[in-house]
């Protein structure tokens, strides 16, 4: 049974300039239904000024839970998996959603979900992607987080980024969840980015488009071979040691 409960949560890294274009207008749009809602914020370190301007600007937030902001210099390098596994483990809700900090929700973009999930059944998982690559709407993923644990979360065997989000999403249809796409425009906007901005704080040693081919060949050969779990021989996925937070 759905409780009406859904999360939004983002990641970053050095990401000010785009937080503070998608953050405000997120919690404004949302705010109707914010006693069933949660935005989880992880700042992996950020150096740009981002953690001063949320403490000064998104008290009231902060204090009655609407808004919980996460902070940890554990991941040295930028790696997507990591990162999104991170801010899973720390949703308190029923729903996650993968909200890149590039994306916008859309107005009343919470219920619009729950509502798909109502009428879809629990065994679902909905991806927001506009069918144009590359504006950034891709990784827009929502499940039930059980279902996420179930799964193994996002795989971080990867290299840092690319294929991540395909890879996820093959290993639940293919587990027997109901796929579900919804290109509507009004709940899928998002600040195009280059992929060179996707590798900016990785160790600089591979391009994109190396790291996305080895995912995707990795990929292929678990999921051939009947792999679908990911992570089964780590302690935990995600970062938990040495996360200092704001919330209530």
């Amino acid at each position: 049974m759905i409780s009406g409960w859904k999360i939004i949560w983002k990641t970053c890294k050095n990401r000010f300039h785009q937080i503070r274009e998608t953050l405000p207008e997120n919690l404004s749009d949302n705010k109707e239904n914010k006693n069933i809602i949660e935005f989880i914020l992880v700042d992996f370190g950020s150096t740009d000024g981002l953690q001063e301007w949320i403490i000064s600007n998104f008290v009231e937030e902060i204090e009655s839970g609407y808004l919980k902001y996460y902070y940890t210099k554990e991941l040295k390098y930028w790696h997507a998996s990591v990162a999104k596994n991170t801010a899973h483990i720390l949703a308190n809700n029923q729903i996650v959603v993968n909200l890149d900090c590039d994306n916008y929700t859309g107005y009343r973009g919470g219920i619009f979900l729950i509502d798909k999930f109502k009428f879809y059944g629990i065994n679902t998982v909905i991806h927001q992607f506009s069918n144009n690559v590359g504006d950034g709407s891709y990784g827009r993923i929502s499940l039930f987080k059980s279902h996420f644990l179930q799964i193994g979360g996002y795989d971080e065997n990867f290299k840092p980024v690319g294929y991540q989000d395909t890879n996820l999403i093959l290993r639940l249809w293919i587990s027997g969840f109901n796929y579900i796409h919804l290109a509507d425009k009004k709940y899928n906007r998002a600040i195009a980015n280059t992929k060179e901005d996707g590798t900016l704080y990785t160790d600089g040693r591979e391009k994109w488009i190396e790291m996305n081919m080895h995912n995707f060949r990795y990929s292929k050969k678990n999921i051939t071979s009947g792999k679908l779990i990911a992570n089964q021989s780590k302690e935990h996925i995600g970062i938990i040691d040495n996360i200092y937070t704001f919330s209530n």
